[in-house]
């Protein structure tokens, strides 16, 4: 073979390979999640709460987000008015019901938050049911599609069990 076919066909190779267009979310370290929280709090959402609401943007397109009324049990960090308070649950997140998994049949009886915006992989539950107390790190994101500034998640490291309480709690200054 000659040394230009030897270039020329990884080239050609190469060339015609799609290009996929997918994103992969990064971890964000939990130093950084409970310092960027405005609220820390232990809650968990209202039966038949969640909500969603669509958004359309003519440079956007199309998006979702989540409303949801979370009672709070206990605050971590800052203050709240109220026990309840309506949190938003950011594009990519989603609460499932009955789910067990994309791979199987199986249901069951709980509400999970999914992350559903890692488009590089398949969908997974990042919570327990969120009828359930949970630890909530909420903040404000600036939003490109909505002129919401609800305070909510928009990150899987946003929602974690109560079992890393104390852990994550060692963050907090």
């Amino acid at each position: 073979m000659t040394r230009s076919k030897a270039i020329l066909i990884p080239v050609i190779v190469l060339c015609s390979i799609s290009t996929v267009f997918g994103w992969l979310r990064q971890h964000v370290a939990d130093a950084e999640i409970v310092s960027r929280a405005e609220l820390i709090v232990v809650g968990h959402i209202q039966e038949n709460s969640p909500v969603r609401v669509q958004h359309t943007n003519e440079i956007y397109g199309s998006s979702w987000e989540h409303y949801a009324n979370l009672e709070i049990t206990d605050v971590l960090k800052g203050q709240v008015s109220s026990n309840l308070m309506a949190v938003s649950i950011h594009y990519g997140l989603d609460p499932i019901a009955g789910r067990k998994g994309f791979r199987t049949n199986a249901i069951n009886d709980s509400v999970e938050i999914w992350d559903t915006g890692n488009s590089i992989q398949t969908g997974f539950p990042i919570s327990g049911d969120i009828r359930t107390n949970h630890i909530w790190f909420l903040h404000r994101v600036q939003k490109l599609v909505s002129d919401s500034d609800w305070i909510g998640i928009c990150d899987p490291e946003d929602i974690q069990p109560i079992a890393r309480k104390d852990e994550l709690l060692k963050h907090l200054k």
